[in-house]
């Protein structure tokens, strides 16, 4: 169709078809549920002046206009704000009542794609969908065009404005332009200044009403009550949420009901805990309901965010929820919400002082007893009291500003003494030792100064008076306090009484502190002399732990570790001559103590275990005496008794324990344990020691045979038929890989350079098992590797086969997310690895790149040469098939420039294969993580600048497809950017708004 034959009589045709999209348009909006309704809908046909002009400046005079306007029939959609706009965007309304040229869409937007030009829509080129075509009213319009634009009603303005004044003014030699050019940075100025960040407040304006429209519709349908008569979990989590996000957020004067509110929450967290759970039905199938602990954490999260208004009853509550609390999370959030009300805030104390403590303090003064199991929050409340700094945090749009500053040590000396007399108290009533622990670390806030804040003299002569007082606390109730906690008290007193004797001695002395630090110091070396008392104390410091401070650190600060491990190597050997035929019993007692130590830090029992290994050998005697009646704990260090009665010149008593101890099946990881140590050349016990380790199925000591196996050299390992695979495959049988988190080895041992192909299979059998391959796994599997690569691959095959749902419910992870040592074993042989990814492709194509293909890219990380023309080989002379896993392969390599040749080939090869051009799209647009609120623009710029020079390629498939992806990536950087944009302009509005910045929960 020429332009003449469009003005003469397909204008007024054109002019129809508009009309028609405009009315499918707005019935299709009518109809649906949700979607805005414009505050127009424009349509029109392109005027013949106006597309000759248009033709004449592309010069196209002569073409086709059909062919080269795709906006000869227009539809404006014209939505008040920017919220509707994207709700409309968001539905299927245009894909669901026309066909979409998804290649001629476009999304307008400042962008230096779109020529950095202000105007801001979308833009859709559509014909009728084949259905609608069919029909009698609309065959007339089969196959022909329309463009529907998309944008808000000040853009509109904007564009109408701007079209007519610039757009339509031809330009004049010599005169205007330069005015013009004044007035298009005008217009540009009008639209980044006002008209666009009045969108924004359009649209926060109208998501704000929608939120007040939402809470006023559950307000009057009284949500509490909802949640009174909530008949389980489901229904509690739902009106909890609706509570926390829509309701309370609108409520005028929170305050004002927010006791109430404190009580039915606490009413829901009971009934939540007496209520099964129900499983959710959906149309998709059933899923698991909402848990008690759920509801509880929901709960909790409400009470501290609204902590401040209801200060007593929020306390209260948590003071009765928590006791019958199971769960460790819900736990530690009721304690993190103790530390929120009592921690001095300083937004808060800017306000009211210290008024939050003040009524905490006579709130659980004024409760007497503490609830049983409360203890922890208790302490908690008065530890925070203690603390000589205050916090707080400032919000912004695009930052969090962390401020600090002193308390007025004046304003809450009261507290300081209520706080310091009340942990007192509970440590007296404590019933063990992680009681009185985790009083005495609360105690210990009584003796910091301020870290961040101003350090004045009066503040520091309090805290060295309170330090003073404590100290002696500990001092009098020196037979209260066990071993361990003495340890931690008296290495903290030693690094006190050496920042004390420096105040003492002239530091910091504009303080004016010199007498308040010497009283401390005199306290702490009473308290220490007190300790020291106790002879059995001195020697359990020698024996057990890593804090135990020696005489000597009191006088010499360069004391060090290596001085203090001397010293005491020289008491244990002072310590055995004390061990005797007369004071065994009495040994007997002092070790079973020391054993009764509970920790799980390696370096608290290495000196116990050396005096036991070293007695047992100086004097077998005693030892075997102890450890006949030696109890559990003191059990525990069967190994080191072991050792030291092997090297001893009493063997008789060395083998009857030995046969004692293989007697008795829960001590079989014991002796296997002295095995690794002490390599006895005893093979038939070591057979015996796995037999009776199966048979009872000792796990621990099944698993250490077999890393003896692993890490000796074969002499003192039985063979690996008798020994090393029947521990191994007992293991399989129990499905328990635990083994390789044990294998730290130092290098590689003679065990994989004999190991046999049926080693090597049971190995790989096992692991197979292990939910993640981690560092321990790759070192075995790259040993392998050497001579048994092809069994690797397959046991990779047999990992994606696995499973994914375990009995135990966690997580398989059969492939890791990135090698740390395997990937140069497994790309030894190339076509080996190829051969298995093909197999892997055949037997689950659908998601083979997820997972086989991510095997390959992470043995083959980069794309190297020798991989890259392998697969290249295989897209030009392979089936169709190959070619598919290729594609599958490539889309884990972010399109990497070493990807680029075997993507063109492709091309190449399939021109007109629309799924396979989809694959090479996704294989270069794929990205991994991105930084910064624009990143993902970032990250689609970097992917158009990798095809850039794709465009000039001489192969017609690879070069129209370069053009295709970078319109396609245009548009889609267009619209990142504008959501970008949205988001952060929203949320700049969001801290601008007064209140902005106002504490979590309201004041009292």
């Amino acid at each position: 169709m020429k332009f003449d034959e469009y003005e003469r009589g397909y204008f007024s045709h054109y002019e129809a078809f508009a009309e028609t999209v405009r009315t499918i348009l707005d019935r299709a909006i009518a109809a649906a549920v949700n979607i805005p309704r414009p505050q127009s809908i424009q349509a029109r046909a392109k005027p013949p002046d106006s597309l000759r002009k248009r033709l004449q400046e592309a010069g196209h005079e002569n073409a086709d206009v059909e062919l080269v306007r795709r906006d000869l029939a227009g539809v404006r959609l014209i939505f008040y704000t920017n919220s509707d706009v994207d709700r409309f965007l968001s539905s299927s309304i245009v894909f669901d009542n026309f066909t979409v040229d998804r290649n001629a869409t476009k999304v307008h937007y400042p962008v230096e794609e779109n020529d950095d030009v202000r105007y801001r829509a979308v833009h859709y080129t559509i014909t009728l969908n084949d259905a609608r075509a069919l029909l009698p009213e609309y065959s007339d319009f089969a196959g022909m065009r329309c463009e529907i634009q998309v944008q808000t009603i000040l853009i509109h303005a904007w564009a109408e404005t701007a079209h007519d004044i610039i757009y339509k003014t031809d330009q004049r030699k010599g005169f205007g332009n330069a005015a013009l050019d004044l007035i298009r940075k005008r217009f540009e100025r009008i639209m980044d200044k006002y008209l666009v960040p009045a969108g924004y407040e359009f649209q926060r304006a109208q998501s704000d009403y929608e939120r007040l429209l939402t809470g006023k519709a559950l307000l009057d349908q009284n949500v509490l009550e909802s949640l009174k008569s909530a008949e389980d979990n489901n229904q509690r989590h739902d009106q909890l949420v609706a509570l926390a996000d829509v309701v309370l957020p609108l409520y005028d004067d929170v305050p004002s009901v927010f006791s109430e509110i404190v009580d039915i929450l606490a009413n829901v967290a009971e009934a939540a805990r007496k209520t099964p759970v129900r499983q959710i039905e959906t149309p998709f199938g059933n899923y698991t309901g909402r848990s008690s602990t759920e509801i509880v954490l929901k709960v909790v999260e409400i009470l501290d965010s609204y902590r401040y208004a209801a200060i007593e009853e929020v306390f209260s509550v948590l003071l009765t929820l928590y006791p019958s609390e199971t769960d460790e999370h819900n736990r530690k959030r009721m304690i993190e919400v103790i530390e929120h009300l009592a921690s001095y805030n300083l937004q808060v104390w800017s306000q009211v002082g210290s008024e939050v403590q003040q009524r905490l303090a006579t709130a659980i003064k004024a409760r007497g007893e503490i609830p049983t199991g409360a203890r922890a929050l208790v302490v908690e409340l008065w530890r925070h009291l203690l603390d000589a700094e205050a916090t707080g945090t400032t919000w912004s749009a695009n930052s969090i500003s962390w401020e600090f500053g002193s308390i007025p040590i004046g304003a809450v000396a009261a507290l300081r003494d209520d706080a310091i007399e009340a942990l007192f108290e509970l440590f007296r009533t404590a019933v063990d030792d992680v009681e009185r622990r985790d009083v005495v670390n609360a105690l210990s806030h009584a003796t910091r100064t301020p870290m961040r804040g101003e350090l004045t003299g009066n503040t520091l002569r309090r805290i060295l008076s309170d330090h003073v007082r404590i100290i002696d606390f500990y001092a009098e109730h020196t037979l209260a306090i066990s071993y361990e906690l003495r340890q931690t008290i008296e290495h903290a007193a030693l690094l006190a009484y050496r920042r004390s004797i420096d105040l003492r001695d002239g530091r910091r002395s504009e303080l004016d502190c010199k007498a308040a630090a010497g009283e401390l110091a005199d306290a702490l070396l009473a308290m220490r002399d007190r300790f020291s008392e106790d002879e059995l104390y001195a020697r359990y410091k020698i024996l057990v732990g890593y804090q135990g401070v020696m005489p000597e650190q009191w006088l010499d600060r360069t004391y060090d570790h290596q001085k203090v491990d001397a010293y005491r190597n020289q008491k244990i050997a002072e310590l055995l001559e004390e061990v005797t035929e007369e004071a065994k019993e009495a040994w007997l007692v002092f070790l079973e103590r020391c054993a009764s130590t509970r920790s799980d830090d390696l370096a608290t029992f290495p000196k116990l275990g050396f005096f036991i290994a070293c007695l047992a050998e100086s004097k077998p005697r005693i030892a075997d005496f102890i450890f006949v009646k030696a109890n559990d704990d003191l059990r525990r260090f069967v190994p080191g008794f072991l050792n030291g009665l092997i090297k001893s010149a009493d063997a008789e008593t060395y083998r009857r324990n030995l046969a004692r101890f293989l007697s008795e099946p829960k001590s079989l990881h014991l002796v296997t344990m002295h095995w690794k140590a002490s390599k006895p050349d005893d093979l038939e016990t070591l057979k015996s020691l796995l037999r009776l380790s199966i048979e009872g199925d000792n796990r621990v000591a099944v698993i250490d045979c077999v890393l003896y196996a692993i890490n000796e050299v074969s002499e003192l390992v039985p063979l690996p038929e008798e020994f090393f695979r029947p521990a191994l495959l007992h293991l399989i049988g129990k499905r328990d890989a635990r083994w390789i988190n044990e294998a730290w080895l130092p290098g590689k041992t003679p065990f994989f350079d004999k190991a046999s192909s049926a080693d090597v299979e049971l190995i790989l059998e096992s692991l197979v098992e292990c939910l993640t391959l981690d560092y321990q796994a790759e070192q075995v599997l790259a040993f392998l590797s050497e001579e048994h690569l092809s069994a690797l691959w397959e046991f990779f095959g047999r990992r994606l086969e696995h499973p994914q749902e375990r009995d135990d419910e966690m997580r398989y992870e059969a492939v890791p997310h990135g090698f740390q040592l395997l990937a140069p074993y497994l790309a030894m042989d190339v076509n080996l690895a190829i051969k298995a990814g093909r197999q892997w492709h055949l037997k689950d194509a659908t998601l083979f790149g997820y997972r086989g293909g991510k095997v390959l890219s992470q043995a083959f990380p980069g794309l190297p040469k020798e991989f890259a023309d392998a697969l290249l080989h295989l897209v030009r002379d392979g089936s169709d098939e190959d070619s598919e896993f290729v594609l599958d392969v490539m889309q884990n390599y972010h399109g990497q420039p070493a990807t680029h040749d075997v993507l063109k080939e492709v091309l190449t090869r399939f021109p007109g294969d629309e799924r396979r051009k989809m694959k090479v799209a996704r294989s270069i647009e794929n990205t991994g993580v991105v930084h910064g609120e624009f990143g993902f623009v970032d990250s689609l710029r970097a992917k158009k600048e990798l095809v850039a020079s794709w465009v000039e390629d001489e192969r017609p498939a690879v070069a129209n497809f370069a053009c295709d992806l970078t319109r396609h990536l245009n548009r889609d950087i267009a619209d990142e950017q504008r959501r970008a944009e949205a988001r952060s302009a929203l949320r700049r509005i969001e801290y601008e708004n007064p209140g902005g910045n106002e504490i979590d929960g309201d004041l009292p």
